[in-house]
Formats: structure tokens, C-alpha cells, sequence
């Protein structure tokens, strides 16, 4: 599946289940048999049922995010192995531009076509010349709902983008969270209040507020991806100028070295190294890289001892059912220091000081 029809897929997914989660709300609280908590005697009357039901796109429509975010979106092993990042990052710099700008509309769209639906059983009257009691007598109801929720939805991306771009300032970006929950509490309020309002005045304040949302948006995916770039661009001059020197370009992830040891001559580097995990025989390849001749595992090892061919010294390192490693042209009294302490290790598990 393309990355635009994935996220077009997400999208649409997100918005049906919201919408009909939002209808079996209004059903519920259409009977006017809904109780207001679990220990409350009182109910909540029908005619309440379209405003309660309205804030809930509103709230549901600015945290929109938390939908797009997380390994629920096929990525897991996949991204893991190229390196992508997931979620709210992926979506605002990664995934392609169509699939973050549809999906205010389609929100919009399948919200709006469900509050038609709710309007046609509403059980309560409702008042002539607001939103919810022209929904179905007039197109400009539904338009206004639809701007609203693309204004909702976009500018609850928006932030969430802002989020990704600050992100690596911790507390800045734990603010913009929690404003987050508390501007979603206030875009529910929000509805709830246009949804008994003034049709005509609904209208002329979303719809070009829905306009000014699409530009929030674009701006903050452009600045998250930017600042994505900025840090993949220090990152990489960093690894330029810092690269991890051999031999310890060898090592895994995580892996330290305990013991080590090198011969003297400049122009085939060999190295002797006791990790946690293993022993390993490298040298210095041509291109600058450690290549790996040889390796065993900590418990085959049985004792370091050094010897003298030719005028020079020789590290050799013991091991039970296999051969022993040996490393020629090494410096006398590190090999002898090196011998003592690997064989020291070798019996006790200690390193010695």
C-alpha cells in the first residue's frame, strides 16, 4: 500500500469510527433516559441531546491527533529497520502532504452527514434559526458545521505539529501538550454553544476561519519538517567529525570494553578486546573500518600468557575447544599487564584494578 492511501485509509477509519461513536452517544442521550454520572438520579433531557453531542466533535476533533500516532499504522518492524520515525513525527514530516491535509475534510464531511442523521430523530423541538434547528431545512447548517470541524481539526494538528517541532525541548513541548487537552475541553465548549447560536453568524465566522486553519497547518508541518532536516543535518555532520574510531566501531550497540591491546605497527592494526559478551581478534581493514578475524565467548576463555619471537612480544590468549588467539609485535610490558589482568578475569570474573 502507497504512504498516501495509507494515511488516506487512517484517515477515513478515524473519521467513521468517530462519527459513529458520536451517533450512538446521541441516541443515548436522545431517549432522555441517560443518567448525568453513575450515582446521579438525574437524567439528561433530550433537548440536550444535539449541543452535548456537537461538543463532542469539538473535543474529539482538536485531539484528532492522538489517532495518527503510535504503532497502530503498519509501521513497527518496517520503520524500525529504515530508521523512520513514527506517529505524529511520521505524519507531519514523512507522510505525504495530500494525506494530512484531508483529513479536517473528512471529518468534517462525515461529521456533518451524521448530524443530519441525528437531526432527523431528534426526539426534543428544537429553535428555528440556529444550527441545530435549521440543519435540516436549510444547506448552510451543514456548511457551517463542516468549516467548524475543519477549523477544530486543523488547528489541533496544528499544534500537535508545533509539538513535533519543539520537541526536543521538553518542557516547552509537555506545555504544549497540556494546552493541548485544556483547548480541546475549550473547542467542545465552543460547539456546544454555536450548535444554539445564530446560523448565519456560525457560518460567517467559520468559514473563513477554516481558510486561516488550512495555512496554520501548512506552516507548522513546514517548520516541523524543517526542523527534522536541521537535526539529521547536525546529526550527520557529527558522525563526519566525530567517527566512532577503530576499534570500537566493532562493538554492538550497548557493547563495552573491558580489557584491550594493540600491536605497534601503523600499518596493519590488529587488537585484542574483552567485552561483556565476547573476545574478539579485529584489524584495521583499508578502507579505515575494523574487520572482526575472529571471536569467542567469555566462558572459553582460560588464560592470557605472553612470549618473545624474535625480539618481539607476543599476546596469546587461551581457550577451551578451540584455537588460541595471538597478537605479535606488541609492546612488552602492556602484553605482560594485559596478560596478567585477562587471566585474572579469566578465574575470578573480576577485573582487576
Amino acid at each position: 500500500m502507497s504512504e498516501r492511501r495509507r494515511v488516506l485509509s487512517h484517515a477515513v477509519l478515524g473519521a467513521i469510527t468517530l462519527s459513529v461513536l458520536a451517533t450512538v452517544l446521541f441516541f443515548v442521550f436522545n431517549t432522555g433516559s441517560a443518567r448525568a454520572s453513575s450515582t446521579s438520579n438525574s437524567v439528561i433531557d433530550a433537548e440536550a441531546a444535539g449541543p452535548l453531542c456537537f461538543a463532542f466533535i469539538g473535543l474529539i476533533t482538536f485531539t484528532a491527533i492522538i489517532f495518527f500516532t503510535g504503532t497502530d499504522r503498519g509501521e513497527g518492524l518496517r520503520s524500525e529497520l529504515n530508521g523512520a520515525p513514527r506517529g505524529a513525527l511520521t505524519l507531519f514530516t514523512r507522510d505525504p502532504l495530500i494525506g494530512l491535509m484531508s483529513i479536517a475534510p473528512l471529518f468534517g464531511l462525515f461529521f456533518s452527514v451524521a448530524a443530519l442523521l441525528w437531526h432527523s430523530f431528534a426526539a426534543a423541538p428544537v429553535t428555528p434559526g440556529t444550527v441545530w434547528g435549521d440543519f435540516t431545512s436549510s444547506p448552510l447548517p451543514f456548511f457551517a458545521l463542516f468549516a467548524a470541524t475543519i477549523s477544530s481539526t486543523n488547528f489541533g494538528l496544528a499544534l500537535a505539529g508545533l509539538i513535533v517541532a519543539v520537541r526536543s525541548r521538553v518542557r516547552l513541548a509537555l506545555t504544549l501538550v497540556f494546552a493541548d487537552v485544556v483547548l480541546g475541553i475549550g473547542a467542545g465548549a465552543l460547539f456546544a454553544w454555536f450548535s444554539l447560536s445564530s446560523t448565519v453568524i456560525t457560518a460567517s465566522v467559520f468559514l473563513p476561519l477554516a481558510m486561516v486553519s488550512v495555512v496554520a497547518l501548512l506552516g507548522t508541518r513546514r517548520l516541523a519538517a524543517s526542523t527534522l532536516d536541521a537535526e539529521e543535518r547536525i546529526s550527520a555532520r557529527a558522525r563526519r567529525r566525530s567517527p566512532t574510531p577503530p576499534p570500537y566501531d566493532a562493538l554492538d550497540r550497548g557493547e563495552t570494553v573491558l580489557l584491550k591491546i594493540a600491536n605497534r605497527n601503523p600499518r596493519r592494526r590488529e587488537f585484542l578486546l574483552a567485552t561483556g559478551t565476547r573476545f574478539v581478534h579485529a584489524r584495521t581493514a583499508a578502507n579505515g573500518t575494523t574487520e572482526v578475524i575472529d571471536e569467542a565467548a567469555p566462558n572459553q576463555l582460560v588464560e592470557a600468557t605472553t612470549r618473545t619471537d624474535h625480539g618481539h612480544t607476543t599476546a596469546v590468549v587461551r581457550f577451551r575447544d578451540r584455537p588460541a588467539m595471538r597478537l605479535p609485535g606488541t609492546d612488552a610490558e602492556e602484553a605482560s599487564e594485559f596478560a596478567h589482568r585477562l587471566t585474572v578475569l579469566a578465574r575470578s570474573g573480576i577485573l582487576p584494578d
